[in-house]
C-alpha cells in the first residue's frame, strides 16, 4: 500500500516522477503551474512581487559537498519540521523541470532560487533577505525547508502547493507563509493544484479524516459524546477531493454534505449566542442592583469625606 500511495502521488504530479522517460504532457499540473507562474511575474513586473513554491516531491538531490556536510550534522541542531521531513528525490528533478521552463518563459535566471541551495542559517538569512526585497521573485522549497521561520512575506503575491502532504499543519504552514503579518499586499493568491482522476483525490481524503479528528479534540463546537462537527480547513480538504474525483454526483453530493454541516455549525453557533443573552438579560436585574448598591456606598463615602476635619497647614483630612 505503500508504494501504491507513494507511485500514486508522483503520477498525480507528473508522470516522469515514475519514468523520466515518459512524455512532458503540458496538460500536467506542473506545466499549468509554471503558467501561472509566468503571467503572474510578468503582471507584477512593476512591484517585484515575488512567488513561492511548495513541492516535497523530487527535490534538488543532495550532490554537493555542502549537502553532505549538513546530513552529517548533529540531528539535534535541526528543526523538528527538517528531522520529519517527508521529501523525496527522484531520478526526474521537479526542481530544475520547472526552473528551465521559467526561464524559457522570460524569467532571468538570477530571480529563481531553491532553498536547497542555502544549506547553513547565514545562507538562508541572505536568502529571505532577497526574496523581501525582489531580487529573488520565485523561491521553490519544501515544507520541511521552507516551513517555520521562513519570513519572505513582505512582496510575496502568490503560493502554489504543487503536491499534497500528509499532515494537515503542513498546509497551515504553506498558507501561513503569505498569510502573514508584514506582508505589503492586501489580496494575496493560494494556488493548490490537483489532477483529476488520479490519487490525489485519495490524499485530500486523509487530508480530509485527518483535520475531523483533529478539530474534534482542538474546538468544543458540538460537546456531545459523538462529534460529527469539522472546521473550514475539513471543508476545504473535502472540496477539493470532490473536484479531484471526476464524478458529478459524487462532487454534488459532497457539496451538498459540506453544506449541511456548515449551516448545522452556524445554528449552533446561533444556539449558543442566544442561550448567552438570556442568562445576560437573566443576570441584569441583579447586576442592576448590585450596581445601584455601589452607588449608594460611594455617595455615603463622599458625605463622610465631607465631613472630616481639614488640617489648615496642609490642607488634608
Amino acid at each position: 500500500m505503500l508504494k501504491i500511495t507513494g507511485d500514486g502521488r508522483k503520477i498525480g504530479l507528473d508522470p516522469r516522477l515514475i519514468d523520466p522517460s515518459f512524455e512532458d504532457n503540458p496538460n500536467t499540473k506542473l506545466n499549468k503551474c509554471v503558467e501561472n507562474v509566468i503571467r503572474i511575474h510578468k503582471d507584477t513586473e512593476d512591484d517585484r512581487l515575488t512567488q513561492i513554491f511548495f513541492c516535497d516531491l523530487g527535490v534538488p538531490h543532495k550532490n554537493t559537498s555542502a549537502d553532505k556536510s549538513e546530513d552529517n550534522s548533529d540531528p539535534d541542531e535541526k528543526s523538528s519540521a527538517e528531522r520529519e521531513s517527508l521529501e523525496e528525490e527522484c531520478d526526474f528533478c521537479v526542481y530544475d523541470d520547472i526552473k528551465k521552463k521559467l526561464i524559457a518563459g522570460g524569467i532571468p535566471e538570477n530571480e529563481i532560487a531553491y532553498i536547497h541551495s542555502a544549506n547553513t542559517e547565514k545562507q538562508k538569512s541572505e536568502l529571505f533577505d532577497k526574496v523581501r526585497s525582489g531580487e529573488i521573485r520565485v523561491l521553490l522549497g519544501s515544507t520541511a525547508k521552507m516551513g517555520t521561520g521562513t519570513n519572505v512575506q513582505k512582496k510575496l503575491i502568490a503560493v502554489h502547493d504543487l503536491d499534497i502532504p500528509w499532515r494537515p499543519a503542513d498546509l497551515e504552514q504553506r498558507a501561513g507563509r503569505i498569510i502573514r503579518q508584514g506582508n505589503e499586499n492586501k489580496n494575496v493568491e493560494i494556488y493548490r493544484y490537483v489532477t483529476k482522476g488520479t490519487f490525489d483525490a485519495y490524499s485530500y481524503q486523509t487530508l480530509e479524516n485527518k483535520q475531523k479528528f483533529i478539530s474534534q479534540i482542538m474546538t468544543s463546537k458540538t460537546p456531545a459524546r459523538k462529534c460529527e462537527d469539522v472546521d473550514q480547513q475539513a471543508l476545504t480538504y473535502s472540496e477539493i477531493k470532490a473536484l479531484c474525483t471526476g464524478d458529478e454526483r459524487v462532487k454534488e453530493k459532497l457539496m451538498l454534505d459540506n453544506e449541511v454541516k456548515e449551516l448545522r455549525v452556524l445554528s449552533a453557533e446561533h444556539q449558543n449566542t442566544k442561550y448567552e443573552m438570556e442568562d445576560k438579560v437573566n443576570r441584569f436585574p441583579q447586576r442592576e442592583q448590585k450596581l445601584l448598591d455601589q452607588l449608594e456606598h460611594l455617595k455615603a463615602d463622599r458625605e463622610t469625606i465631607r465631613n472630616l476635619p481639614v488640617d489648615p497647614e496642609t490642607n488634608n483630612a
